[in-house]
């Protein structure tokens, strides 16, 4: 009885073994790493670390063949990851653990890779991980190169479908740039048209622990001995009607503070005097508007030049002008705002008289003392007190530094004011603003950005972290709250420029202002700056903080406002597809001539010249007959039309079909004679 044997399937030979094969794999994990790269500033390191152990062991598995990638490897290996992850994360649940874990997958699939297909699953999760990216950030800086990044996953798939690498990588980089062509009308108007939900693009985004504005809600004073420099932007505001402001009236508003206890200011909670305005009435035809995009940080209040005549969708304007959101500020926030420049009138009542003039808890020496019953010797008038208590710090050698010693003593403002007479802002505005209280003027401390960085490629000033700023604002009659700013009196360089960081970090801690007569060098380089911020406010306004309000504003410019989202829906659809089509056509048109024969090509625009002339082909007829009946109709013309056709034959039907460059030239040349 004979018995069948079994017969098993050939082996597929390995990719390592396949011709270019060991290529493609080695290209598929430097794009993984390009794509993993980013998020070495965002994860802990063990992941990112097992990760490349990962894929440096199928590097090495190149170069050692008998490296072993079995399967009880790979499953060993994932024991160890997973295990890894799951110490420091626990449950994969989340935005960090889900991408640790991700991470760890993608690690494993590099040893795993054996066939073409699996440099398919490669590609597949490489576009997750790169779209992981925009749950941590989604600004312009890391977006192009990430783009590079998937194009290079597309050019990858497109090689691993080629049996034996049988295409050019030349061939198929010019078969991605005609997919990402075709893709991008479909992909940009289905973006701005198509409805949108509340927020931004991506709705995940980094926690609020990790992005710091500057600036607190309280103000301590001396309990900082360095100013932390910092050249992040904090916010760009970008005016579309109207001048800039000058440098000293850029000063932007943002908390105001009024309860203190002689070394700490704090906002304070529920005051009673402090009345809600979400309804401002019409702005007068001078208002200039300006919009903020306003970066992600630990505050809710917004920003606004003195003083904010727009109240934000979801905001609220208290009556002291804190704009604030009650939720801090997770993403990226766009608002339209106004400035009139002239203060809405205002009244202090009893509660906010007693506020700004409590100073319960304020050490009071009798330097202190005698300091203050000069200020208000001979005089009740809050102008000229404040004047007489800035005229004592422009005097008496007050010195602005950005490392100011610490104020250990129960008495702060008398041990500045008297002893060590050095700080930045915050010494200043807290100090003045006790001796304002204890003179009997009701003062308040606000807390906010002074000056900012004009871009005139733009229009707009944008400001940074270091810009942060405090001063003060006093009482008057009939006249209400006006700002006074101490650190004038000290450093009045400072209202006028920023500061330099760069020149000011010696051992002193004095410090240096901008020079704005820049040239060479320093001047490409600001204008560097100027281009990036000005890209990156456009990036922010049309795709980051791309919401429904900045989507009916679109419609509207473009005269849909007034129709229903579906129907607006289905025409961008419909748009997107016209669209899509049409440049498919014109490519393949395109590629249908670069396909075509060239001297076949040429021959047709010799038929066609012939059209124009009267002479037109007829089906089925050859090129000889062609050329007779065209030459007893141009007589003329009739030497020129044999030599072409002459040539065409040769050309065309004669020897192994290829035609070099001075061949074809020639012919063209006999065209040109016709």
């Amino acid at each position: 009885m004979n018995r069948r044997r079994k017969t098993r399937a050939p082996a597929l030979l390995s990719i390592d073994r396949e011709p270019g094969g060991a290529r493609l794999v080695l290209f598929a994990i430097l794009l993984m790493l390009l794509a993993v790269l980013p998020h070495f500033g965002h994860l802990r390191p063990e992941p990112l670390l097992l990760f490349l152990f990962f894929a440096g062991w199928r590097l090495a598995s190149l170069r050692w063949s008998r490296l072993p990638r079995g399967r009880w490897v790979v499953i060993g290996f994932a024991v160890v990851g997973f295990s890894v992850t799951a110490s420091i994360y626990g449950a994969p649940l989340g935005r960090d653990p889900g991408v640790a874990f991700l991470l760890t997958l993608l690690g494993l699939k590099c040893i795993e890779i054996n066939r073409r297909r699996d440099l398919d699953v490669v590609v597949l999760l490489g576009y997750f991980v790169v779209i992981t990216h925009f749950l941590y950030a989604d600004g312009i800086n890391w977006a192009l190169p990430l783009l590079f990044v998937v194009a290079g996953f597309t050019w990858l798939l497109a090689q691993a479908g080629h049996s034996g690498n049988a295409r050019s990588g030349l061939a198929d980089l010019r078969l991605v740039g005609r997919m990402l062509l075709q893709a991008l009308p479909f992909v940009v108007v289905l973006f701005y048209l198509f409805p949108r939900l509340s927020g931004s693009v991506f709705l995940f985004q980094a926690d609020t622990r990790s992005a710091m504005t500057g600036l607190s809600d309280t103000l301590t004073m001396g309990s900082i001995s360095e100013l932390i420099e910092s050249e992040e932007v904090a916010f760009v505001a970008t005016f579309t009607n109207g001048a800039l402001p000058e440098a000293a009236q850029r000063y932007w508003r943002g908390n105001v503070m009024w309860a203190t206890d002689g070394r700490m200011w704090r906002r304070g909670k529920n005051l009673p005097f402090l009345r809600s305005d979400a309804a401002p009435g019409p702005l007068p035809p001078d208002a200039t508007r300006y919009e903020v995009a306003l970066e992600p940080g630990n505050q809710d209040w917004l920003f606004a030049l003195d003083y904010p005549a727009i109240v934000p969708d979801g905001a609220t304007r208290d009556s002291d002008h804190h704009l604030y959101l009650g939720r801090p500020l997770e993403r990226p926030f766009r608002y339209d705002m106004a400035v009139t420049g002239t203060p809405p009138p205002e009244h202090l009542d009893r509660g906010a008289r007693w506020m700004s003039l409590r100073t319960e808890g304020t050490v009071v020496t009798p330097r202190l003392q005698a300091l203050v019953d000069d200020l208000v010797s001979g005089t009740d008038s809050p102008r000229e007190i404040a004047n007489r208590a800035l005229a004592h710090l422009n005097r008496n050698e007050f010195i602005y530094t950005l490392r100011p010693p610490l104020l250990e003593s129960d008495a702060p403002v008398d041990e500045f004011l008297f002893e060590t007479r050095r700080g930045f802002c915050g010494h200043y505005a807290s100090s003045f603003a006790i001796l304002m209280r204890l003179a009997g003027v009701p003062s308040r401390l606000v807390t906010g950005y002074l000056g900012g960085q004009e871009n005139p490629r733009a229009d707009q000033i944008v400001v940074r972290q270091s810009e942060a700023h405090a001063w003060t604002e006093i009482w008057v009659p009939d006249s209400g709250w006006i700002r006074v700013d101490p650190t004038a009196a000290v450093a009045p360089e400072r209202i006028e420029r920023s500061i330099d960081f760069d020149s000011s970090l010696d051992s002193e801690g004095l410090v240096l202002f901008e020079n704005a007569n820049l040239r060479g060098l320093q001047r490409l380089s600001i204008e560097l700056v100027w281009l990036k911020d000005a890209i990156k406010a456009k990036w922010n306004r049309w795709f980051t903080t791309f919401d429904q309000d900045r989507q009916r504003e679109l419609l509207q410019s473009l005269g849909l406002g007034g129709f229903d989202m579906r129907f607006v829906s289905m025409a961008a659809f419909l748009i997107a597809l016209g669209l899509l089509t049409l440049v498919s056509l014109l490519l393949f048109r395109g590629e249908r001539r670069r396909a075509e024969d060239p001297v076949l090509r040429l021959y047709r625009r010799f038929q066609d010249r012939l059209a124009r002339l009267g002479v037109r082909p007829v089906i089925g007829e050859g090129p000889r007959d062609f050329a007779e009946r065209a030459g007893r109709k141009l007589p003329a013309k009739r030497h020129t039309i044999d030599a072409v056709t002459r040539r065409y034959v040769e050309l065309r039907y004669a020897g192994d079909g290829a035609v070099d460059a001075v061949a074809l030239r020639q012919f063209r040349r006999l065209l040109d004679a016709l």
